[in-house]
């Protein structure tokens, strides 16, 4: 009897159990509870349906808000952690504990459950379907107080997933921005800053301003980014985001070449002077004046700065710099040396400027005549340009065209050529280039002219000719001289008619006619000499070599008047005349003055020493000259020349033995 009484017992507490199994399914909740809590009072621990009765009694107490619910349910799941209720149950905890404010026990349960794989989408099992919708109620606020949490941690990039999916607030929306921010997205970060700093005007607000600004500018939308740092700037809460504001939007001003762009400036260096960002400003200001090529106000302003630092030392280098650039364009050779003097004072504040600079002092030395100091400065100028970003000068090509004449003007021949063959090895084909490389072919076989090394002159005019047909007038000309000084009168003669004829308008032409009126002198054709001098008198009536002409023909009347009387003594006197040069050279080589021994000679030579031994013995005393200058391979080379063409029977081949042997 007794245990037909208990197995009817818990057949009915099962059937209570049951019954509220079904009551919670249908939304029953308070008695669905009350049977719950008559099934727990009745049954046993481990008895079928137990577990399941307290699961779903404390999902009725969820429902019903009864207190103290959540820490219950914390309970229960941790002491059933495999429950089928279980992952449901520590979802709704965490819902009561975002309604109680509870949002760290919340966030540490969603981590935990993040962490284990558990997820909030789980569906929810038989008799809580009907729940769904509460368990996924509060799904946005934990992401988006997860999102909050991973933020402030400075985890942006698991802190972005779930802000983008949770609840949005002003707050998480600027928090959004910052992480799209900071991870790059610049897009994104503008457009979400933007939003959140519409609404209210705080500290928060300034700062998305600002940031949006500078994600504007990364996406290089100057216009948006210039109008969020003036919002961020005309806003007070923080006065250093203030500051960087201003400073950020007199960039965009400045960049953009706005009007307003210096009243700013001088705006933000008046309320903050002290700031870190005041040098910079005032560079900004003097790019402004020099944007403007106003650069005598870029360099007062600079000069304001009570204390300049490096950055600062740089921008006066470089409007000194530009100063010089532009007086020496204009002419105003001794304002563009002083500019670059000071310039060159700062030394390596800036590189570019510190070399270009030297290469302007150079350019101004050279047109000045100080050609000395001309070479030294571009030689310096050269050798910076090889530290600059681009590793040459900006001018470099004309920076060694032009220490190529200051050598050649000081008569360093070799050291002139060496400059030279740096221009004719430049790959540009350009017309100026080309241009410049036989100009500079040119400048070569003069300086093998100077050295009288006449292949190597003939063979470099041969290629200015052949490099810049328009400068091939002066090649030809010069080619002809040499035939000249090598006594083919007849060849120069030719060669000049050929020249005329190949460049009739030539700048060059009284030079050229006069030159073959000397050959025609010289070879004893004074009727064609004669024509061709009256020709220049008559063409080129203003021209230097038209009152050389005017000279000549008297001279030729002169010499054809008293040729035979003066006959005998002639001869005396051309040997004398030719002796006298080379006399007077002697004298000054052996007073050590070899310089002033050289002119002479050069001078003698060009004008022509009539007798074979004096012009042999003046090309002896010229390696002499050579030797004691350290120019050695010159002095070979004429000695060699000189044997070889010298066919007389006399000392002179001794003499040139001699001088060999000491080589």
């Amino acid at each position: 009897m007794l245990l037909s009484w208990l197995v009817a017992g818990m057949a009915l507490c099962m059937q209570a159990q049951q019954t509220a199994v079904k009551m919670v399914a249908d939304g029953h909740y308070q008695g669905a509870r009350q049977q719950f809590e008559r099934f727990l009072d009745n049954a046993d621990e481990g008895e079928k349906g137990y577990e399941e009765a307290q699961a779903l009694s404390l999902v009725c107490d969820y429902v019903l808000g009864a207190p103290a619910t959540a820490d219950r349910l914390g309970e229960w799941t941790e002491e059933n952690p495999l429950s089928q209720y279980a992952e449901v149950l520590r979802v709704f905890r965490r819902n009561l504990l975002v309604k109680e404010q509870r949002f760290d026990e919340a966030l540490e349960s969603f981590f935990e459950d993040e962490a284990k794989g558990i997820s909030i989408e789980t569906p929810l099992p038989y008799p809580l379907t009907g729940l769904s919708d509460e368990a996924y109620a509060y799904q946005n606020v934990i992401y988006r107080l997860a999102g909050d949490k991973l933020y402030d941690e400075g985890n942006y990039e698991k802190a972005l997933g779930y802000l983008e999916a949770g609840e949005k607030t002003r707050t998480s929306q600027y928090k959004l921005g910052m992480c799209y921010y900071n991870m790059g997205r610049f897009d994104a970060a503008y457009n979400t800053l933007v939003e959140s700093a519409s609404i209210d005007q705080d500290e928060m607000a300034q700062n998305a301003w600002l940031h949006a600004g500078i994600a504007a500018l990364q996406l290089n939308k100057k216009s948006e980014a210039q109008k969020a740092f003036l919002n961020a700037s005309q806003m007070n809460q923080n006065p250093a985001l203030r500051e960087q504001a201003l400073y950020d939007y007199a960039l965009t001003l400045h960049e953009q070449s706005a009007a307003t762009t210096v009243s700013v400036m001088e705006q933000f260096l008046k309320e903050f002077p002290t700031s870190k960002y005041a040098t910079s400003v005032s560079q900004c200001l003097t790019e402004v004046y020099m944007q403007k090529k106003d650069y005598s106000k870029a360099l007062s302003a600079i000069n304001k700065v009570q204390t300049p630092n490096s950055d600062t030392q740089a921008d006066k280098q470089k409007v000194l710099y530009n100063l010089a650039f532009q007086e020496l364009n204009m002419k105003h050779l001794q304002d563009a040396l002083t500019y670059a003097t000071q310039a060159v004072a700062l030394g390596k504040q800036d590189i570019e400027a510190y070399a270009e600079s030297y290469y302007i002092k150079g350019d101004c030395d050279y047109q000045l005549g100080n050609y000395a100091q001309a070479a030294n400065d571009l030689t310096t100028a050269l050798n910076l340009g090889q530290q600059t970003p681009n590793r040459k000068l900006k001018n470099n090509d004309y920076a060694l065209y032009t220490l190529g004449y200051a050598q050649f003007k000081q008569q360093k021949y070799n050291a002139a050529i060496e400059q030279f063959q740096k221009i004719t090895a430049m790959s540009d084909n350009t017309s100026t280039v080309k241009s410049m490389k036989a100009d500079a072919y040119n400048r070569i076989g003069d300086c093998y002219l100077n050295m009288r090394n006449y292949g190597e002159s003939n063979a470099n005019y041969e290629l200015a000719k052949k490099t810049y047909y328009g400068l091939g007038d002066y090649s030809m000309l010069q080619q002809a001289y040499i035939e000249g000084l090598n006594d083919n009168y007849d060849k120069k003669i030719q060669m000049i008619e050929q020249m005329l004829a190949e460049y009739p308008g030539s700048s060059l032409t009284a030079k050229a006619l006069y030159e073959q009126g000397r050959a025609y002198v010289l070879s004893g054709k004074e009727d064609e000499a004669s024509a061709i001098f009256s020709s220049i008198s008559r063409r080129f009536p203003q021209s230097e070599y038209a009152q050389k002409a005017r000279e000549e023909i008297v001279n030729m009347a002169t010499n054809i008047a008293i040729q035979d009387s003066i006959a005998a003594a002639q001869d005396s006197i051309a040997n004398e005349a030719a002796k006298a040069p080379v006399v007077a050279a002697q004298n000054l080589y052996n007073a050590g003055q070899y310089q002033q021994a050289e002119q002479v000679l050069n001078k003698a030579i060009d004008e022509g020493i009539g007798k074979p031994y004096w012009l042999a013995k003046a090309f002896i005393l010229m390696s002499d000259i050579y030797r004691a200058e350290g120019r050695l391979v010159e002095a070979k080379q004429t000695l060699e020349s000189l044997k070889a063409n010298y066919k007389e029977n006399d000392d002179v081949q001794t003499l040139i033995e001699e001088r060999l042997r000491l080589e």
